[in-house]
């Protein structure tokens, strides 16, 4: 972490299997400094590729100096938006949206589990044959204890759907941040049987309705569009979605010294 005089944390570094991240205020060249040299000595020599917006240049500034190129090959930062609004939802006869119950935690937990199980997601085949059928979610519900703690967490923006049947077909959390009126949603999954049916595209879309009634203004998704996993792309296309084009990736070149030549 970067501090600045009087001990406040002002931006934070992180780094894991060769990908690094800096976050820093965009007019804080020192942390970008500090935390660019903190990311390069703990990398040591191995390959270290970092994203880096277009909103903070003294990032790209602080690690163009330290070797760092813009890499074609990691592909643009993009993400989508939608104004958000009090929009019409069209939901298949019999489903409908709602928040999840205060005593629906067990369900909520299993409806993730079933709609992010490795083997029943719509990637490619090739993808598919790649991947252990036993392969489970990680979302437990310890993890999903220590979600509900998080700040701007809220139980009224955690929504499920709930099939005619009342079992659960999807769910979708929404992170609101009443300060700054953007909120954020993280993550969306319909269970495999009840795909198809526009229910991602509906969830989406009353998340929009949801937080413009807290007065929020737009509803962002870090999302971008993978040639192994184009539906989530495509989805939020269809729900009226804008692209965005955040930034680009920058990774160190490290140029090892030529060997020395022999005498004969």
């Amino acid at each position: 972490m970067a501090r600045n005089v009087r001990g406040r944390v002002v931006g934070w570094a992180g780094l894991a299997e060769g990908e690094g991240r800096i976050e820093c205020g965009p007019d804080d060249a020192g942390s970008a400094a500090t935390l660019a040299d903190w990311l390069v000595e703990n990398a040591g020599d191995s390959r270290l590729s970092v994203p880096v917006y277009h909103d903070r240049p003294l990032v790209r500034d602080a690690l163009t100096t330290r070797g760092f190129l813009d890499d074609a090959n990691a592909g643009a930062i993009a993400g989508l938006v939608h104004p958000a609004r009090d929009i019409a939802v069209d939901l298949p006869d019999g489903y409908r949206i709602r928040a999840m119950d205060p005593d629906e935690d067990e369900a909520r937990v299993q409806v993730h589990r079933r709609a992010w199980k490795p083997a029943r997601m719509p990637y490619p085949e090739e993808i598919l044959n790649q991947i252990n059928s036993d392969d489970k979610s990680r979302f437990t519900e310890r993890a999903f204890s220590v979600m509900k703690r998080m700040w701007l967490y809220d139980r009224e923006l955690d929504l499920v759907i709930e099939a005619p049947d009342r079992s659960l077909a999807g769910c979708c959390t929404v992170w609101f941040d009443p300060e700054t009126r953007w909120a954020e949603i993280e993550p969306l999954g319909i269970v495999p049987e009840h795909r198809r049916r526009g229910l991602a595209t509906a969830l989406a879309i009353e998340a929009c309705r949801l937080v413009g009634v807290r007065g929020g203004h737009t509803l962002f998704i870090n999302s971008a569009p993978l040639p192994h996993y184009p539906a989530p792309w495509e989805t939020y296309l269809r729900a009226g979605f804008t692209p965005l084009d955040r930034g680009t990736h920058m990774t160190r070149v490290i140029r090892h010294p030529a060997p020395a030549d022999r005498c004969a």
